[in-house]
């Protein structure tokens, strides 16, 4: 089973759309608290490209996920966070601030960290019969001009026209969840019979994923003496996966098989991340309590 030319040309382009829309949330002051909170940004940014990579090889140890599957749940794991771990800080009334600066620093980190990762993930752990090659000018390329091009017109944007950039906030915010509804609903009818025959052991194996980041994201936070608000942070913004990235780098270098287990997890995370965002939501954190960088002796 293979997906059509039409359909790999149309997912990069409405993912590229989508990332417009993050960049007219962004501005140049934005970038200010990576001055001011540098460790915060760091452990956020390539943090996430370790903790997730090892939570994906345990759980592809522990499930003995093989071939397809398991190169997807590396994919999905060697992904930046998104609009959406942005939203789900918002509705937990964490540090949204340094949420934007981690999906920001993470995606620009993506067209190098992620290639590497899948393809020394994978040929560690043998998952294909030859070596797993993954094109990092190829990677480059798609990133740049999914992702780099696209947010830095939605910044331009909304420097230009702030009034402009408000008022279809909202309705983008709508578009990039049906988005993201649209790529699961057709991940998964390219992958029907997989998505049945495996979900004994992809389940399991996308629950612990999940749950594995999540914690271990809140708990480097408190390693490094953050405070709880920005722990929390540092929990949805490592659990919560790019996916619809993930299943457009899995469409277009590999197989749909390899798109599954981005598309089981983005059902999944909105799970996990509703819940902990409604739990704390109704938790919040003392606006007095810590935010800056620890002082280091």
């Amino acid at each position: 089973m293979e997906f059509g030319a039409l359909e790999k040309t149309l997912l990069p382009i409405m993912l590229a759309v989508v990332m417009f829309g993050m960049g007219m949330g962004l501005q140049l002051s934005d970038f200010r608290r990576v001055l001011q909170t540098p460790l915060q940004a760091i452990v956020g940014s390539v943090g996430h490209f370790i903790v997730m990579p090892l939570a994906a090889f345990i759980v592809i140890k522990l499930t003995g996920l093989a071939g397809g599957l398991a190169l997807g749940v590396i994919i999905v794991g060697s992904s930046p966070s998104g609009p959406t771990s942005n939203l789900l800080n918002y509705l937990a009334k964490a540090d949204v601030a340094l949420a934007v600066i981690i999906t920001t620093l993470s995606t620009l980190l993506c067209p190098i960290a992620t290639p590497f990762v899948v393809q020394f993930m994978g040929n560690t752990l043998g998952l294909a019969s030859s070596p797993i090659t993954v094109s990092f000018i190829e990677m480059l390329k798609l990133v740049f001009v999914i992702i780099a091009i696209p947010i830095s017109l939605g910044m331009i944007v909304r420097s230009k026209a702030p009034a402009f950039a408000d008022s279809i906030e909202r309705p983008y915010k709508i578009f990039s969840v049906l988005f993201l509804l649209g790529m699961i609903a057709f991940v998964l009818s390219k992958n029907w019979e997989n998505f049945l025959k495996s979900l004994s052991s992809l389940g399991p194996a996308i629950v612990l994923h999940n749950g594995i980041g999540l914690f271990l994201g809140f708990y480097s936070g408190k390693i490094f003496g953050f405070g709880t608000k920005q722990c929390r942070t540092l929990a949805i913004e490592v659990g919560i996966q790019n996916t619809t990235l993930a299943m457009t780098i899995a469409v277009t270098f590999f197989t749909p098989e390899t798109a599954l287990p981005g598309a089981i997890f983005s059902l999944w995370m909105y799970v996990t991340g509703l819940a902990m965002a409604t739990y704390w939501s109704k938790n919040p954190v003392d606006g007095k309590e810590q935010v800056s960088e620890p002082q280091m002796a």
